[in-house]
């Protein structure tokens, strides 16, 4: 029982904090809004959050992954490149704008800078495959998840979603996502930093993830006073639908991780890291692009960030079974 807390705990909390966070912000008035949720400042508790991760994450290991450049590589295109591809056709099948564009977006942001390199471990594979998969796809999203946005939902045709500015978006992106990951990785070269770094790695780790448990609440906080004036909202069946949409391609992507390392003659332990570095998504830049004005058009869009927080959601459950199921198969990745 004990076991299954330490690994489920951040899971429970969501799915705790998301429906009380929005029925707060339905039954309260907007000052009590302002003064619970307005406190927390999305972009600030990100560039913390980012700050943190990188700062655990061990760039000694990452020499190791630069001797063989395929199995990054590989893991990137289809992090940042072929998923959202994939996710494109689903996102515009979709009436409600709101989960139109929080699937996009879902699907467009970076590798997650803790959980791929924690699921890497837990199956045995090469974690420092994994640790540079998040890295780069952490500094090229910075320029590409913003265009995926602008190409997929604002494309000015019949099924333009959304008017997508994308210049304020990068900006914002390189202060708040590249230039944290940066400076994480740097305080590391201070000895005295990188000694607390190593021994306290469990603990930042911990801190970094209740930020991120209060960015969801102040998302949930503020939807929840929106939904008062909202006029159309999603089905039971939307939300069905979404979750296998979710569902489906987080799996298609790792089968695609999984083939492809097996056309490239990957090693067991490249191809572990390119399964799960090539499908896991962050959720605190998710939750920073739901929250830009340049992204959303500055509209009332409190259904956007179901998309994001499922996707986290579904992959967290699927990605623990999963890798305990290839440790125990030894040898073989089986998915």
């Amino acid at each position: 029982m004990g076991r299954w807390l330490a690994k489920s705990w951040f899971l429970i909390a969501l799915l705790v904090l998301l429906p009380s966070g929005m029925a707060w912000g339905w039954s309260t008035s907007e000052i009590w809004r302002l003064a619970t949720a307005g406190r927390v400042q999305p972009a600030v508790m990100t560039v913390c959050i980012l700050f943190l991760m990188s700062f655990t994450l061990d760039s000694g290991k990452l020499r190791e992954s630069f001797r063989s450049p395929r199995p990054v590589v590989w893991g990137t295109v289809v992090n940042i490149g072929l998923l959202p591809l994939l996710a494109w056709p689903l996102a515009l099948s979709h009436s409600l704008t709101d989960l139109s564009l929080g699937l996009m977006i879902a699907a467009a942001v970076p590798c997650t800078l803790a959980t791929a390199s924690v699921s890497t471990r837990q199956a045995r594979g090469n974690d420092a495959v994994s640790l540079l998969i998040t890295l780069l796809t952490n500094l090229v999203g910075v320029v590409l998840t913003p265009l995926w946005l602008c190409w997929t939902m604002s494309s000015g045709g019949e099924m333009d979603v959304a008017r997508i500015d994308t210049l304020p978006i990068i900006r914002n992106l390189m202060l708040t996502v590249l230039l944290p990951t940066i400076l994480g990785q740097l305080a590391r070269f201070a000895p005295p930093f990188f000694r607390f770094a190593v021994a306290r790695k469990f603990g930042i780790g911990i801190v970094a993830q209740c930020l991120v448990l209060l960015i969801v609440t102040k998302t949930a906080v503020e939807a929840g006073g929106r939904l008062q004036a909202q006029a159309v909202w999603p089905t039971a069946i939307d939300f069905t639908r979404l979750a296998i949409e979710c569902a489906g391609l987080h799996a298609v992507a790792m089968l695609i991780a999984h083939q492809g390392s097996r056309w490239l003659g990957l090693t067991r332990e490249d191809a572990i890291a390119t399964l799960f570095a090539g499908s896991q998504k962050t959720l605190p830049v998710g939750l920073l692009l739901a929250a830009m004005p340049a992204v959303t058009g500055g509209r009332s869009l409190p259904f956007i960030t179901f998309p994001i927080l499922l996707f986290h959601a579904v992959q967290l459950v699927m990605d623990t079974a999963i890798a305990d199921r290839i440790a125990r198969n030894g040898n073989q990745v089986k998915v």
